[in-house]
């Protein structure tokens, strides 16, 4: 009877002592992601105010080096804020309005001078300006306790939820909504584009808790046994979704997976960068397994990127009738160098799917459509947005010419009914 006492007795301070540990590592690990959450709230605020000067010094120029770096400037910063303020948990209405303005300034700011006369790109420089240096100020207001790190996840999610928190950021979406409006009023399409992505719904049936869960173990077995915290989207989010946050000693990170149908939407996950030094070829085919699994079964490849640590990976939808690519449906994967292992997913664009409409190719002479010292090196089909925000089916060209000595390389886009150029880029 002692023996079976003592046993129990130990059993008992056992279980306790591993409760206690596994409690104190949850915290550890929970502290790690709030001080990630800080480090991409300090990051945000000192881009915001950098954007402030690069949008001010475009007012110094009408042309010339000083002018071009400033509008590069704006193109980097816009995109490195989007990236930052992505992986917080913001109020999703206010995070979809500053996302849209940051996408828009950048995208003007690079193509903007080419497009509008040097007095109208400056007036839309000048209210930019105006907006950017209201929202910075009100950015430091709303984020003031949140860069120290010191937040548990409960303080950081109530600071987040705009019903509870003591910052108005519907207020705040309110008013980079009328920034939006107001130096880059929509076209009738634009808007009507704008209104169906946020009204369409995704027609796969709901799915459970359990069953994201169980996605996520499908995904991602290394890390699926180190789940902190499992909760749907708040309402009124365009496509409900469930957020399961993750952390180990080594990594910490989340998951968001939509209601309807269990399609990933997003993923994140931070971690030390090894030394490993895997090529594009290995780590491509395990992302490309990765993307099977995920039911992704419908894109292309696209590019590759890399750098010292991962390669970024873009797929592309490829609707069925021509086998063209939907260049607005993309999935971007980050893939470590070390191991392949998957570090980062980004499939909103591609779960948005924009509704196509078939329509005339007509056949095009490329001889005497360009100059006869233009070369093309490829021709494929593609789904491309013209500048009235409509899906238009196009000949995606591959051209070259020589140009002082060296060879120039572009990518030009043509509707295929009308020959409209929709658009043409440079190849660096």
């Amino acid at each position: 009877m002692k023996r079976f006492s003592f046993l129990a007795l130990f059993a008992i301070f056992s279980l306790s002592v591993y409760a206690y540990t596994t409690n104190i590592q949850k915290k550890d690990l929970q502290n790690a992601l709030s001080v990630q959450y800080a480090k991409n709230i300090a990051d945000a605020s000192a881009k915001l105010q950098e954007l402030d000067t690069a949008v001010k010094k475009t007012m110094l120029f009408n042309e010339g080096e000083g002018d071009l770096r400033a509008r590069e400037d704006i193109w980097r910063l816009s995109s490195d804020i989007q990236q930052s303020v992505s992986s917080l948990p913001l109020d999703p209405h206010f995070s979809s309005v500053w996302m849209n303005y940051l996408s828009r300034l950048g995208k003007f700011a690079k193509t903007g001078p080419e497009q509008t006369e040097p007095r109208e790109f400056h007036a839309v420089m000048d209210k930019a300006s105006g907006n950017i240096e209201n929202l910075s100020n009100e950015w430091a207001a709303a984020t003031a306790d949140m860069a120290s790190g010191n937040l548990s996840m409960e303080e950081w999610q109530q600071r987040m939820d705009s019903e509870k928190a003591s910052f108005d950021w519907k207020g705040l979406s309110a008013s980079v909504q009328q920034y939006t409006e107001s130096v880059f009023p929509l076209t009738a399409s634009e808007s009507d584009a704008l209104k169906k992505k946020e009204l369409k719904h995704i027609e796969d049936p709901a799915i459970s808790k359990e069953q994201a869960l169980d996605k996520f173990k499908k995904l991602f077995p290394d890390t699926a046994d180190q789940v902190i915290d499992l909760k749907k989207s708040k309402p009124g989010s365009p496509y409900p979704f469930y957020h399961i946050r993750f952390s180990d000693q080594e990594s910490v990170g989340y998951i968001d997976i939509t209601e309807k149908g269990g399609h990933v939407l997003s993923f994140l996950t931070e971690r030390p960068a090894g030394n490993g030094r895997l090529d594009a070829v290995t780590v491509q085919k395990q992302v490309e397994q990765f993307l099977k699994v995920a039911g992704y079964t419908d894109v292309v490849f696209e590019e590759v990127r890399e750098n010292d640590t991962a390669f970024h990976f873009v797929y592309t939808r490829q609707e069925p009738l021509h086998k063209a690519k939907v260049l607005s449906d993309t999935i971007q994967i980050k893939a470590s160098k070390e191991d392949g292992r998957i570090a980062g997913v980004n499939a909103a664009e591609y779960i948005r799917k924009e509704q196509l409409k078939d329509q005339p190719i007509v056949k095009i002479d490329w001889n005497t459509f360009f100059h006869k010292q233009v070369k093309v090196n490829r021709e494929e089909l593609v789904y491309a947005e013209n500048e009235h925000g409509r899906q238009r089916l196009a000949y995606a060209l591959t051209v070259t010419m020589e140009e002082n000595g060296e060879t120039g390389t572009y990518i030009v886009l043509v509707d295929t009914e009308t020959k409209e150029v929709i658009r043409t880029e440079q190849q660096k």
